[in-house]
């Protein structure tokens, strides 16, 4: 569920997509495995805040052993995982620069306000003008 909060709309600059992986079992293994990604049915695209962790805060990150070094923040929703990713373009008008795509390490619902989300991420793979 997605819920309107009392966040302000300033801090949150970035337009993101929210993905989902595409999982399929292996037919020799029996294994589940990730064959792709699809947007989230429910409002895949969403407002964020990019951030990169630095000096200490990187350091007391309980997610430091984990390669955490960016946090994106969103508005309130429940329906986040860290199985999902996230991607970043930037855009000049309606050409892509440039294409970033974090790994979601692990999802902190902020309760006591239910107004945002931290998504902490793993180091964002780039690719220049969205191609691989």
């Amino acid at each position: 569920m997605i819920r309107q909060s009392g966040i302000k709309a300033g801090p949150l600059n970035q337009r993101i997509t929210i993905q989902r992986p595409i999982v399929t079992v292996d037919a020799d293994s029996g294994e589940p495995v990730v064959t792709g990604w699809e947007n989230l049915p429910v409002d895949a695209e969403v407002w964020a805040a990019i951030e990169t962790l630095k000096g200490m805060e990187y350091l007391a990150s309980a997610e430091f052993r984990a390669g955490v070094t960016t946090r994106i923040r969103v508005r309130w929703r429940d329906d986040l995982t860290s199985a999902m990713r996230v991607v970043f373009r930037l855009m000049r008008g309606d050409t892509v620069v440039r294409e970033t795509v974090y790994d979601v390490q692990s999802v902190l619902p902020q309760y006591q306000s239910m107004s945002e989300v931290y998504l902490m991420c793993a180091d964002g793979v780039i690719t220049e003008g969205g191609q691989p």
